[in-house]
């Protein structure tokens, strides 16, 4: 598989505009020397005839951070109404929706624990999606509105992978046909977790998204991608 190595570029955001959204936030907190977090997730459902190619790409993504920059790059070309191509295959998603959202508390929590050297062990290789009806989420969420499915990115059938680039974070997941359609036949949300129990896991991630993924289950293959940017003012 080709694997492009150019810098993703975000549409619909510019640099400049993630720059201010930094130094506004310096300026509101009067401070330096500032670990700022910047996500942006992804939520899509593929054709059920190009997911596989999507699950061999995203499994190679466990081996090859130049696949997961490639696949971040894709991502962003078919929010322009692109097609991509993978696996000498031509794809699209049936749709595709993106959001920036938080890196709440409880994993923030956690990455002052490593680097205080209080744990070195915690990741959040799980991801899961919902339809839960929140229009924002917030700091202090640990769970989703309405979870519907859940998945180890590192090791599902589907394809995924959780790995970094220097200090940007990638978490990629693909969920199985077989998972039920929601109640209002969208997806409105996706979320990273330390663990498979939502009573005891941690949370690094939460996003909603304002434009919703449909899924009908047996139909298409739905999934979700969050990149977290890290940048110490």
């Amino acid at each position: 598989m080709f694997l492009d190595m150019q810098e993703v570029q975000l549409y619909g955001i510019t640099k400049q505009e993630i720059q201010n959204i930094f130094e506004e936030t310096i300026k509101d907190f009067k401070a330096r020397n500032m670990l700022l977090f910047l996500d942006a997730s992804y939520m899509y459902t593929f054709h059920l005839d190009d997911f596989d190619v999507v699950r061999k790409f995203n499994i190679l993504g466990r081996y090859d951070i130049r696949a997961v920059k490639q696949w971040h790059n894709c991502l962003e070309r078919w929010l322009q109404d692109q097609t991509a191509t993978l696996g000498g295959k031509t794809i699209k998603p049936i749709k595709i929706s993106r959001s920036f959202d938080r890196v709440v508390n409880e994993g923030l929590e956690i990455v002052a624990d490593c680097l205080t050297g209080v744990s070195t062990d915690v990741m959040f290789p799980f991801r899961s999606i919902g339809d839960g009806g929140a229009s924002s989420a917030t700091p202090g969420d640990k769970i989703l509105g309405n979870e519907i499915d859940r998945i180890n990115v590192e090791d599902t059938p589907e394809g995924g992978s959780l790995s970094r680039d220097g200090t940007t974070i990638y978490s990629v997941g693909n969920h199985a046909k077989e998972v039920e359609t929601p109640a209002n036949g969208e997806f409105t949300e996706c979320g990273m977790h330390s663990t498979a129990d939502p009573d005891t896991d941690k949370m690094l991630d939460h996003s909603i998204f304002d434009d919703p993924i449909p899924h009908t289950q047996f139909e298409d293959a739905p999934g979700s991608t969050t990149v977290i940017y890290m940048c110490s003012s």
